[in-house]
Order: C-alpha cells, then structure tokens, then sequence
C-alpha cells in the first residue's frame, strides 16, 4: 500500500513531469550533453569506471579503455534519459508506441503462464532496469504472462524518503493502479511477502550483481570477470527453499538507439536440486557473457570489487 509522499517528492515530480512529457528523441540529445558533463567536466567515478575495466578486460589496451569509458558514460546518460521519459508514460500506449523493449522470448514463460508455480528472475545492471514496470507492454499483445498482481520487484530503500518516493512512483508510471500495487518489495521484507503469498503464483525479479549491504555467513563469494568478489545470494536462497524455476534476464542494446532486447534465459528448472552456490555460479557465468558482448552496457561505476 502506498503511503502519503513527503514533500519533497512532490518538489521532484514537480521538476521532472514536465521534462517526462517531451518526446523521447528531445530527451536523447540532452543525454548527449549529460554524457559530456558526466565524463569531462565533472568526472563522475572516473577512476573507478577505468578501474573496473581494466580489471575486466586486462586485454585492452589503454586506448580501447578510454574509449570504452566514453561508451559507458554514454549508456549512462541514456539510462537517466530514459528513466525521466518512462515517468511521463502514464499512458501505456505511449510505452508500447515506442517500443523501446521488447521481450524476444516470450515462449520460454509458458510454463509460468499455464502452471501454478512462482519464479524467480535474477537480473543485473545491464540496459536498463528502471524501466521494469512496463513489462506488461513489452511483451507481443496478448503474450504477456505478468501483471499487477503477480510481478513484484524486490528493491532497496534508499537513505532519501524524498527519492525514494519519488522513483516509486516513477517506476511504475504505467500502472493503471499505482496507489494500490504490492509487487514493490523492500529487500527487508521480502522473505516474509513470499511465505505469505506460497500459495499464489508470482513473478519474483531481484537485482543480483550487488554487493552485499552487510557483512553475514550467508555472503558467498563467486568469480566475476576473473576476480573472486563476494556476491549477494539471496535470491538464490529464496528460489531454493520454494523449489522455483529460476531465470536469468538479459537486457541486451539493439543495434540503433533507443531499443533494449530482454531474453529470458533459463537457469534452473527446480532451484531445491542445486546449492545456492551452484546457482550464483551460473548467474555469474551468463551475466559475464553478456557483459563480454556488451561491455559498455554494464554500470561500471558500482565498485564490484572492494572486498
């Protein structure tokens, strides 16, 4: 249940509908912009983006880092492009208009829409994941095995009530009832959601490339583009302790701007008959090819690595 916004939420939203408004293109040539301030003028994480990909890929030379540096802080200013259009897509038929994802697989979900089981989709920093709650439109029309009543988003609240309000909101603009959805999980609280709701079917979806927020004997470590780095592992826990299938979420660019392809890729059929490190091995493992595929489309300002 949604609760009363505080104040400066309602500042925000102010600020930023009217820029939601204007149409997608306009939005991209001031990303060019927003690139160029975030790469040269201000620098944001620099050193730390050279950094992770130097770690990454200790093939490239200098001249191909910089240059994949300068891809990234592209994507970056896309992803925040994109983000302040899909808050002005209260009508989902301006969402579904522009296509700007597109699910290529929607096959490989029959089993959840004509069984009986919850899944769990395991995703990462690729493309674009604050456009998740249109994922109704972006499936074929008729295709889609979600709704509002069985997808939920597992988040992490953030220190700001103001922002955090703020990109709830803007999340699932194109919800037809905002006020009302439940699918939005506080990390915190998620374990008890999903022991409440074992007897309905839902669509779990958890960002599963961050470190962990707290030191526990439940963090595991995993290889991550050659490095042992440790990992959060609770969605693995959770899929295996209700036996779920699992997936894994690619977000791939399309060729041209403006266009993300998802690909849900199976993991598990049946998350009990693995350990929760065998299934972040193989999160781990696909999330590396694709990053491989794609370098740039990864948020390599995230510190991966610290620990």
């Amino acid at each position: 249940m949604q609760t009363m916004k505080p104040f400066g939420a309602w500042l925000l939203k102010l600020f930023f509908f009217p820029l939601s408004k204007l149409p997608l293109r306009v939005h991209y040539f001031l990303a060019g912009g927003l690139a160029w301030i975030a790469g040269s003028l201000v620098r944001y994480r620099k050193s730390d983006i050279i950094i992770n990909l130097s770690r990454a890929f200790p093939e490239k030379n200098y001249r191909e880092i910089k240059e994949l540096t300068k891809d990234f802080y592209r994507h970056f200013a896309d992803i925040f492009a994109e983000a302040v259009w899909f808050g002005g897509c209260r009508n989902p038929e301006r969402l579904r208009k522009a296509r700007i994802m597109e699910v290529v697989n929607p096959e490989v979900l029959e089993p959840f829409k004509t069984g009986d089981r919850s899944i769990m989709v395991m995703y990462s920093h690729c493309g674009n994941w604050e456009l998740f709650g249109g994922i109704e439109n972006y499936f074929p029309a008729g295709e889609s095995p979600f709704n509002e009543q069985n997808f939920c988003v597992v988040y992490r609240k953030m220190s700001s009530a103001a922002w955090d309000a703020f990109f709830r909101d803007n999340r699932f603009a194109p919800l037809h009832d905002r006020k009302h959805f439940e699918g939005y999980l506080e990390s915190k609280s998620v374990v008890r959601y999903v022991l409440e709701h074992r007897a309905e079917k839902k669509c779990y979806n958890v960002n599963t490339d961050q470190r962990p927020y707290y030191n526990g004997s439940d963090n595991i470590e995993v290889t991550f583009l050659g490095q042992r780095c440790r990992t959060m592992s609770a969605s693995a826990a959770l899929a295996r302790k209700f036996a779920m299938p699992v997936f894994f979420l690619r977000m791939d660019i399309a060729p041209g701007r403006g266009h993300y392809q998802l690909k849900y890729v199976p993991l598990c059929e049946d998350a009990s008959k693995l350990s929760v490190q065998e299934i972040m091995d193989k999160y781990y493992a696909l999330l590396e090819e694709e990053i491989r595929e794609q370098p740039a489309n990864y948020l390599w300002s995230h510190r991966r690595w610290n620990h």
